[in-house]
């Protein structure tokens, strides 16, 4: 399996795997996957009470052969679930900090 393959398979059942968990009962994840432009997120949509719900909690991007996280509203280190799953260090870029401060997370710049 090449490269951009692999990563999107990753990605896809790590979005997956985070969908189980449970949200309130008029809430529902939803999973998007973009192969051909290289999008992948999983949202929560729905009401609770008279609130609407509707957000982003994991988004990633696969761009120049390397996964952006581009939002985590978890406080799970998905970066280090990647990296568990067989992903380079430096083919993980944190596109949700600024330019700046890539260089000091550890993974992947730009």
């Amino acid at each position: 399996m090449d490269k951009l393959e692999n990563y999107r398979r990753c990605i896809q059942s790590l979005l997956e795997s985070h969908s189980h968990f449970k949200t309130e009962d008029d809430v529902e994840n939803e999973l998007i996957f973009d192969p051909v432009h290289d999008r992948y997120q999983l949202m929560r949509v729905g009401w609770k009470g008279l609130k609407r719900v509707y957000y982003t909690v994991l988004h990633f991007d696969i761009k120049d052969g390397k996964i952006w996280l581009q939002q985590n509203t978890t406080d799970i280190d998905v970066g280090q679930e990647l990296l568990e799953v067989g992903i380079l260090k430096e083919d993980i870029v944190l596109g949700l900090h600024p330019p700046y401060k890539r260089p000091y997370t550890g993974y992947g710049v730009a």
